[in-house]
């Protein structure tokens, strides 16, 4: 565990003390009546006007948890986190569409805080964090799908060592509830711990309904529950049922990307600017988003009359948040986790207390850092001491400090924002010589040794093998044979076809209206299968589509059996699946990293962590760039003031280097990692993490 204490900020201009009270929510959120407040909460409410109830009962709360038991039972808590949801997208911070009445329903019975933080753009970090009260840096947990050698995946995982938000409630006699949508969150990764029952896998946000109030239904009197719910339905892709996405498409009949193509690889070619989106498109993507979000907006609503109606609702601590938000296009790009821009980091939180307190909006800075502290002094239990988070209801001498992070392979970029400014800083690490294979000849060498999966783009040879004219590196965790090419022949029984070489077997794959699939392939026709390579060399397909005029490469992707270099000339020969592969020096090179293409006999050995704290406050650490925001001018962060405003980029550069030094003394030291399993990676690859 670690020992820290919030170091002392500037005091920021919206973060007045909370003894100068909450206000009235503006826009079209509505203040909500109280109802029958029959616990604790509410007896102290019932009586007194909105406001000033709140402030006896918050300061009441505030006081320090009594170790005797409560005459009264303790409050039950429920987390509802919306992955991805961005605050500017909900009724109740602004946003002009009605994409969440539901929600906005629940932030006129609720605590609103309009200035929130997460401190990490993507979920692997971001969950740990709300999870444990403490920053990336200091649980160590980073990576979802990190290459380690042979291209093998792997996830960080949560050290059993911190104590989770379920395990403080868990202690205190709750029961506790987890259920989960999103791989990244897996069990196995050390996020079930506290919980005495956590589910994670691909539900809808009726079936966590569904299992939730089964839970309720089935439990006993006595005991109060904790649980957390985390849905997907604002994530990356986006594709809502048909009601809701047509709530929000505009009224041009003219189709879009989106209405033709799989959102599955789109992510990628939109980011690196490959694809140009039209207008329509761009209308599109922002109508498949909110319609995601009027999605899970609804089936909360759902689930908030099921709790009213068990009677749960009154007696329950509801808190409503996200692990980060979404790009959409703001800033040229769509998703999350590399950027720190503020439509990856800014997010809701809402606070209903039992019986409700009316629309209350709260001027506190709040962070996910918060959530822990807050929700344990609020029902009367005992919070780790050793955490960075403060309880959101106790009076605050000086702001808090807000800053991000996040870190792929070799970049690690944090931010830190200081009134109306905000500093990017961004460090860029280079694998040194030492860490690679040397190369006989001189040079660091390419690795190209059995058990890497390759995706190879290229031609046929006349002996039947495959000259590449692209290679690149993929993830290793699909040992599959998938093979992009136009239909050289059909069976007459048609129940096989010639691809690239190949026999491909097919007679049990259908289409998605139950015919079979061959029914409409003809010769020419562009197709990409999947499958495993059988006794002859066939290939028993057991996934197919047909591809865009866009997509139209012959291209292989399979696991390197074997590596031989052949002849003078550099040439290396590949086998896998039956496949012999030719790289030439005209081969161009993805994923693998700089230097000459040579057969190597080892994998490249793990890299040094060049990021810690210590590393990157010493002489010698890794070049980074800059970028300076005056949000007071541009709240959108278009223009770099760095050049205009050197004395502030100075003065929160200083900052962050403070909170690096107090990082230094409490940083994760070597973090666990567990190879991911084949439901995890393809879980990964339908949100786009994975190609």
């Amino acid at each position: 565990m670690v020992n820290s204490m919030p170091i002392a900020r500037k005091r920021h201009k919206r973060d007045p003390a909370f003894v100068e009270g909450l206000s009235p929510l503006p826009g079209r959120v509505k203040a909500v009546g109280r109802g029958p407040s029959p616990t604790w909460v509410g007896a102290l409410l019932g009586p007194l006007p909105g406001l000033l109830a709140l402030c006896v009962a918050v300061g009441l709360l505030a006081a320090p948890p009594a170790r005797a038991e409560p005459e009264t039972p303790r409050p039950n808590i429920l987390v509802i986190l919306i992955d991805a949801l961005r605050a500017d997208h909900l009724g109740a911070y602004g946003y002009p569409r009605d994409t969440s009445p539901r929600i906005d329903a629940l932030a006129g019975e609720s605590i609103v805080f309009g200035d929130v933080y997460a401190q990490s753009p993507w979920t692997k970090p971001s969950i740990p964090t709300l999870f444990t009260s403490l920053y990336p840096v200091q649980h160590g947990v980073y990576e979802g799908e990190a290459h380690v050698g042979g291209g093998r995946l792997e996830s960080d995982v949560l050290d059993d060592s911190f104590t989770t938000l379920a395990e403080v409630f868990a202690s205190a006699g709750y029961e506790t509830l987890g259920l989960v949508n999103n791989a990244h969150l897996e069990a196995e990764g050390g996020f079930a711990q506290g919980f005495q029952r956590y589910e994670h896998g691909s539900f809808t946000a009726a079936e966590i309904n569904a299992t939730f109030l089964e839970f309720l239904d089935a439990r006993g009197e006595g005991r109060p529950f904790f649980a957390y719910l985390h849905y997907l339905d604002a994530h990356w892709p986006f594709q809502p049922d048909p009601s809701f996405r047509a709530r929000f498409v505009g009224e041009s009949p003219e189709p879009s990307l989106f209405d033709r193509e799989s959102w599955k690889g789109l992510r990628e070619r939109i980011n690196d600017a490959s694809l140009q989106l039209s207008e329509v498109d761009r209308a599109r993507l922002q109508d498949q988003h909110d319609g995601g979000v009027g999605q899970i907006d609804h089936r909360l609503g759902e689930l908030f009359d099921a709790l009213r109606a068990r009677g749960v609702f009154e007696d329950t601590i509801l808190l409503l948040t996200s692990d980060h938000g979404e790009e959409l296009l703001d800033h040229g790009a769509v998703g999350h986790g590399g950027t720190l821009y503020r439509e990856v980091i800014e997010i809701p939180l809402m606070i209903r207390l039992p019986g409700g307190v009316g629309a209350q909006q709260s001027p506190r800075v709040a962070r996910l850092l918060d959530v822990l502290p807050t929700l344990a002094v609020l029902a009367g239990v005992e919070a780790p001491a050793e955490i960075e988070g403060r309880d959101l209801f106790a009076p605050a001498p000086a702001p808090p400090e807000i800053v991000a992070e996040t870190r792929h392979k070799r970049t690690y970029r944090l931010s830190i924002r200081e009134g109306d400014w905000k500093y990017v800083r961004t460090y860029r690490a280079k694998l040194p010589k030492s860490a690679a294979p040397r190369d006989p000849k001189g040079g660091v060498a390419i690795p190209l040794e059995p058990g890497i999966r390759v995706k190879v783009r290229g031609f046929l040879l006349g002996d039947g093998s495959l000259e590449a004219t692209k290679l690149t590196r993929k993830d290793a965790g699909d040992d599959d044979l998938e093979i992009s090419a136009s239909i050289e022949s059909i069976s007459e029984d048609k129940k096989a076809f010639g691809l690239l070489g190949r026999t491909i077997q097919a007679d049990d794959l259908m289409n998605s209206d139950g015919t079979p699939a061959l029914e409409v392939l003809v010769q020419g026709i562009w197709v990409k299968v999947e499958g495993e390579v059988e006794e002859g060399g066939v290939v028993a397909a057991d996934k197919f589509k047909l591809l865009a005029p866009g997509d139209r490469n012959d291209e292989v992707e399979l696991i390197v059996e074997r590596v031989e270099a052949v002849g003078d000339d550099g040439e290396i020969k590949l086998e896998g699946s039956g496949f012999v592969i030719r790289v030439t020096e005209d081969t161009r090179l993805k994923g693998f990293g700089d230097g000459p293409v040579r057969v190597v006999e080892r994998v490249l050995e793990p890299a040094p962590d060049f990021f810690t704290p210590a590393r990157l406050l010493a002489p010698g650490a890794p070049p980074f760039d800059e970028q300076l925001f005056d949000l007071a001018s541009d709240p959108s962060e278009r223009a770099d003031r760095m050049k205009s405003s050197p004395e502030e980029a100075s003065r929160l550069g200083a900052s962050l280097n403070a909170w690096l030094a107090r990082m230094e003394k409490t940083a994760a030291g070597q973090v666990d990692r567990r190879a991911l399993d084949s439901d995890t990676i393809e879980h990964l690859k339908e949100l786009g993490y994975i190609e």
